[in-house]
């Protein structure tokens, strides 16, 4: 009897999630709610078929894999990404593993999650237009058809690539040399083990498409960043302090130079004993320092932060691109940064920014020492990359390059230039 009731139970549930599923799909994807793939363009083989080397496709349905919620520059790009694909008109998802999802639901779409005993968006720091795919694990069974997925962390990375074709084809978006994040031999030899999987690469930065031919053999696309410029006030806002108030960012991994640039800094106060410094970041808030700590700054925030300094430190050993300093730029702060590889996409050299080697705490200080004490050096600087900015990192060409990746796939040639 016992038996016979769980089975009714889950024959009863599995038929709940199946017209569910349906109806969600039929919402979010036009496909019929029976969960059948509505009839795709002539244009566009069936999924079955070899892809074509390039299509036409007025709408693509575009699943992001977001590795996790939490703040970052990567992250950030992702879910601006995400919603300027929607504004275009394409049918986009974020697609998140969670082993926690329950066992009568374990995949939904869902925008909130109950945590501290309030529903709250999955993504609280970010006005996200797109719904978020709750998923188990990152699975054929899981999955949803798309014409495209788009991962970006190295974890996902051999899940994804073992996705059947029907999942959409498989973009790794590489926003940095992975392998400098963890300590151990083991964890860095699987980072570089993704690189050499057979999916087509997208670099933001020159040398990290360098870096993926001459190491990994990998043909890259490259297509920068921008950022929304909506987030940061006019200039004119701008309180000129005398003596120059400094900003650094904080973070827990030893790539990022962190002690260089507080090293650097102290160096600079010797000669300019009044100069202060600000710390953000969710890691600046546990550090134990005697400099003035900001903790997490929502994105809605940074243009006000920015507007309160008037040089940015920018002390990473090597960097996939860098968002933080070209935000400070776009609010016309004068950055001093090290010569970092995601640096030479923004950074020109006595024009945009005073660049020093990485890991050389002495040089940098003195590109402080430069900006804090020459007036016209500091106004030339934040000026020029202020302009830079505000010319080269709009969002318009940028979402236009991802739609030619998108449709062509014989850009794959070889390094970017």
């Amino acid at each position: 009897m016992v038996r016979e009731w769980r089975t009714e139970v889950s024959r009863r549930l599995d038929l709940t999630r199946s017209a569910h599923a349906g109806h969600t799909r039929a919402r979010l994807f036009g496909l019929p709610a029976s969960g059948r793939q509505a009839p795709r363009p002539d244009c566009v083989p069936a999924p079955q078929s070899r892809r074509p080397a390039s299509v036409a496709i007025d709408q693509f349905r575009i699943q992001i894999v977001l590795p996790f919620c939490d703040l970052t520059g990567g992250n950030l790009i992702l879910l601006e990404l995400a919603n300027r694909f929607a504004a275009r008109g394409h049918r986009v998802w974020m697609l998140f593993e969670h082993e926690d999802a329950p066992w009568w639901k374990p995949r939904s779409f869902t925008r909130m999650k109950l945590r501290d005993g309030r529903l709250r968006p999955w993504v609280d720091w970010f006005d996200l237009q797109v719904p978020v795919l709750r998923c188990p694990r990152i699975e054929d069974h899981h999955v949803p058809d798309a014409d495209v997925i788009l991962v970006s962390h190295w974890r996902q990375v051999p899940q994804v690539a073992a996705l059947s074709s029907a999942k959409g084809r498989k973009l790794y978006y590489v926003q940095a040399y992975e392998t400098d994040f963890p300590e151990d031999a083991e964890s860095k030899a699987a980072v570089d083990a993704t690189y050499r999987l057979p999916l087509s690469h997208i670099v933001p930065a020159s040398w990290l498409g360098r870096m993926m031919w001459e190491r990994f053999g990998q043909p890259s696309v490259k297509i920068g960043y921008a950022i929304d410029f909506t987030r940061f006030p006019m200039p004119e806002m701008r309180t000129v302090h005398t003596p120059p108030r400094c900003l650094m960012q904080h973070h827990g991994l030893e790539v990022k130079g962190v002690a260089d640039g507080i090293r650097a800094f102290e160096l600079a106060r010797r000669a300019v004993p009044d100069l202060t410094l600000s710390l953000f970041g969710p890691h600046s808030r546990t550090v134990e320092t005697p400099y003035r700590r900001l903790g997490f700054v929502p994105p809605t925030d940074l243009g006000r932060m920015y507007l309160d300094h008037d040089i940015f430190i920018w002390s990473s050993r090597r960097e996939g691109y860098g968002l933080p300093p070209v935000e400070a730029m776009a609010s016309q702060c004068a950055v001093a940064t090290t010569d970092n590889g995601g640096s030479e996409e923004f950074a020109v050299p006595e024009e945009t920014a005073l660049v020093s080697p990485p890991g050389d705490a002495e040089a940098l200080a003195a590109s402080i020492v430069r900006l804090a004490t020459d007036q016209d050096v500091r106004r030339r600087v934040a000026e020029n990359g202020y302009a830079a900015v505000r010319r080269t990192m709009t969002w318009d060409p940028i979402i236009d390059a991802w739609e030619r990746a998108l449709r062509d796939e014989t850009l794959w040639t070889g390094p970017p230039t």
